[in-house]
């Protein structure tokens, strides 16, 4: 009998202890996301640096050649670079052509950017393919940047 009891301790200090580490390895996580964290809908306290770059292709084969390097590109900047938060292309839903796009790009701050991520080697990769076509007339680009207010989410 006492040793059953004994078991039964054991085993809740066990969970116990379980349930203790989950929280806390769950917090340790949180902490280094940059906001929202998981499944919580945080508030954005960073104030991180947000560039909106529009591209209006003349025709879907620059797109396609443009977007297959900028993918390239968004493979080594994942891998190398902590401080890019978001890093995504999207299409036009109201374009048929299918020769506009918009590229979201979210850093940890400006100068993320323009110190590591310009003098990145996918930054000097990809840059130059896309200033040649709109040199040639088939690409245009804009966009503006923008810096986070903290008013908000990010999950």
């Amino acid at each position: 009998m006492f040793a059953l009891a004994r078991s039964r301790r054991n085993a809740a200090c066990a969970l116990a202890c379980v349930m203790v580490f989950v929280g806390v390895a769950r917090r340790a996580l949180d902490a280094r996301r940059p906001s929202g964290g998981g499944g919580e809908r945080g508030r954005n306290i960073e104030r991180a640096f947000v560039l909106r770059v529009d591209l209006k292709f003349m025709n879907v084969d620059d797109a396609n050649a443009l977007i297959a390097a900028w993918g390239e590109a968004a493979d080594w900047c994942r891998a190398n670079e902590e401080f890019l938060w978001h890093y995504e292309i999207s299409r036009s839903d109201q374009d048929e052509t299918g020769t506009t796009f918009s590229i979201y790009e979210r850093y940890r701050s400006k100068e993320d950017y323009l110190r590591s991520h310009k003098e990145s080697a996918a930054f000097k990769t990809f840059r130059p393919k896309m200033q040649a076509l709109q040199d040639a007339g088939r690409l245009v680009v804009s966009g503006s940047s923008f810096i986070e207010l903290g008013v908000g989410f990010v999950s």
